[in-house]
């Protein structure tokens, strides 16, 4: 699956956006203070529903170094899947407002 990436704030160096066909499907940042300073977050953030179904989850994770976050790239395309498959199967949209 390919993405289109991009920042999500001007000027921003480590936190980006994921899109598909120009729907946002998720996010992938660097924490920058915090006891996770340092780490990288990715969210299947353009699911805002279906994350209570089986077999969607994980919807976001943790990575500790920028290696593994580019991994975690398959890990944000592998929860975009589950969650347009639980669509498709259930019928319902992926967020509020979607039309399935």
């Amino acid at each position: 699956m390919t993405f289109t990436w991009r920042r999500t704030f001007p000027g921003t160096h480590r936190d980006f956006v994921a899109e598909e066909a120009g729907r946002h499907v998720g996010r992938i940042k660097r924490m920058d203070g915090g006891p996770q300073n340092g780490t990288w977050t990715w969210s299947c953030t353009g699911c805002q529903r279906g994350h209570e179904a089986e077999g969607v989850r994980p919807l976001n994770g943790m990575a500790d170094t920028r290696d593994e976050a580019i991994e975690a790239i398959e890990a944000l395309a592998a929860a975009w899947i589950r969650a347009k498959a639980w669509s498709a199967r259930t019928g319902l949209p992926l967020a509020p407002g979607d039309r399935g």
